[in-house]
């Protein structure tokens, strides 16, 4: 069987783009602690007024008319901005440091009841059955290492115990917020082959060498890759890793770059297997790019766990004013029953709507979008209700 290439990449908390989908998405938990019912799909772009010297965020897109005429709206808008810059890049800056736009378009009022899909849209997800959170391997380890560059930053350079014991570095001092991570799976069919590549760009202070920054952080991710194959027993192998290829990086975020929550789409979904989707950051739960990717997520989830295949995808199809949804799961040959009866089975047991799946997710909590936000991914997440929501027998 031939081998196919996957790759996923995660930002650190501190790319641009990767701060604006936090950011619009801690200001979609505002306006459904406002309203469960609100409609929004925010826009937020980053950068840097070098006239001003201030940093300057737009906030613009198509929110409920009812949330934008609450008084004092667009100062708790500001706010979460101002706040959530702070947490991310470990700074006090104030709201007189930024220049802050905010000119969304308001929304009717009828349009805010999400009782039907706000739009047409065609979502995937995919699941493994024998993967850490049954994910694939290149948006598993991405993300983890994504989180682990993250703790060891907010830490003060201070390495999580265990990994510090096995590798003999307690601290990598000089790390700042900016970054990202790439890794390149090989599979055959839906069996793990291999990891070709693992690719890693992070700012850093003049302090932290290159040189050191290659050496240290590349001994960090094998020794930890070593350990995440012993947890799950499966040997992961000794991939190739780049590190900051280009050479010192010391500048970064919004001061040389600009960003948009609709920059990086597929950091959202499961682009390398078929998505096409927008960005769902920032949107309500009657979007079906988002709501209909979490359901497509928890299908593939109980597929797989429930020993349906060791591999599931999901492919949903909304229209506008339509209520039947499409439905296509392909199990890449490891299914144990036809594709037939694992498609009935589902259409049988869960409901497909996204007023369905919104129930059964619980996707207007407010809670939820702030999880997702200081989370920074919608997957890695185990107790995600699209992960860990009970299962129902097909």
């Amino acid at each position: 069987m031939e081998l196919q290439l996957h790759s996923f990449e995660a930002g650190r908390r501190g790319k641009p783009d990767e701060l604006e989908t936090q950011i619009a998405h801690l200001i979609g938990a505002q306006f459904l602690e406002i309203d469960p019912n609100a409609r929004f799909d925010l826009r937020v772009a980053g950068g840097h007024n070098h006239q001003q010297d201030k940093l300057e965020v737009r906030v613009s897109g198509e929110v409920s008319r009812n949330i934008l005429e609450i008084s004092g709206i667009n100062d708790r808008i500001a706010g979460i901005v101002v706040h959530h810059y702070n947490k991310i890049h470990l700074t006090n800056l104030t709201a007189d440091d930024f220049m802050i736009h905010i000119t969304p378009k308001p929304q009717d009022v009828h349009l805010a009841s999400n009782g039907a899909a706000g739009d047409s849209g065609n979502p995937i997800a995919v699941a493994y059955r024998h993967t850490p959170n049954n994910l694939p391997w290149e948006r598993y380890l991405a993300v983890h290492f994504r989180n682990l560059l993250d703790i060891i930053y907010k830490n003060n350079g201070k390495v999580p115990p265990a990994l510090a014991e096995a590798s003999g570095i307690k601290y990598l001092e000089g790390l700042k917020a900016d970054g990202k991570i790439d890794v390149d799976v090989l599979y055959q069919g839906a069996r793990f082959h291999g990891i070709p590549d693992i690719t890693i760009a992070s700012e850093h202070e003049t302090s932290l060498r290159v040189a050191e920054l290659r050496r240290s952080l590349a001994h960090l991710v094998l020794t930890e890759l070593k350990l995440i194959g012993e947890m799950h027993k499966i040997n992961l192998g000794t991939p190739d890793i780049t590190i900051n290829g280009l050479g010192d990086w010391n500048q970064g975020g919004w001061k040389v770059d600009e960003g948009t929550r609709e920059a990086k789409s597929y950091r959202d979904g499961f682009g390398s297997y078929g998505v096409a989707e927008d960005s769902f950051s920032g949107e309500d739960p009657s979007k079906p790019s988002g709501t209909g990717t979490f359901l497509a997520r928890y299908i593939s989830n109980q597929v797989v766990k429930q020993g349906i295949s060791d591999f599931a995808r999901v492919a949903l199809s909304y229209k506008i004013g339509r209520e039947e949804v499409g439905l296509n799961i392909t199990t890449n040959g490891t299914g144990r029953w036809p594709q037939e009866e694992i498609e009935s089975r589902v259409k049988g047991t869960i409901p497909l709507r996204i007023k369905d799946a919104i129930a059964i997710l619980n996707l207007k909590s407010p809670s939820l979008y702030r999880k997702i936000a200081y989370g920074s991914d919608f997957f890695h997440d185990p107790k995600l209700p699209w992960n860990k929501h009970p299962q129902q027998h097909l």
